[in-house]
């Protein structure tokens, strides 16, 4: 990682951090046995790899809120859902492109609209969180499946 692209990930990750934290406050406060985490990496392939991951038990099961950015070339990308740790899409977040190339002023400002779009995801993720959350088996083991979407169930 670059110097400036380490400048880019501590400018991003202080608001992401509190914006994942303030909705992880409000899921567990809804279910008192889930536990949230909220993390930040980076590695070769995401410039930064933050996540809000729910489990009931350590090694259990887990619904994760990720974001993920990367740079290519003169570009960030941003991607963001909510997901099962089997990979399973819960609702798909807000992405956006932002130019690093243009000024300081515009790159800010089109983070911040990215921001501001997953907050809004967030909001209206809510119940989908909290429904795929109650989903997570008590015993720590992988998600319950739900009736309707079994697939032994007969149609």
């Amino acid at each position: 990682m670059t110097q400036s692209d380490a400048i880019l990930v501590d400018a991003i990750w202080p608001h992401l951090r509190e914006v994942l934290s303030v909705f992880a406050g409000g899921i567990t406060v809804v279910d008192g046995t889930l536990t949230c985490e909220v993390v930040r990496t980076t590695n070769d392939a995401f410039l930064l790899r933050a996540y809000a991951a729910f489990r009931r038990h350590s090694g259990g099961g887990e619904v994760a809120i990720t974001v993920d950015v990367q740079r290519n070339d003169q570009h960030l990308s941003f991607e963001s859902d909510v997901c099962t740790d089997d990979g399973t899409i819960v609702a798909a977040g807000p992405s956006a492109t932002v130019s690093i190339s243009e000024s300081q002023s515009r790159v800010e400002a089109s983070i911040n609209g990215w921001m501001r779009d997953f907050e809004c995801f967030l909001s209206d993720s809510k119940s989908a969180v909290v429904a795929a959350t109650s989903q997570l088996d008590p015993k720590g083991t992988r998600p319950r499946k739900s009736p309707e979407n079994d697939p032994r169930r007969p149609r």
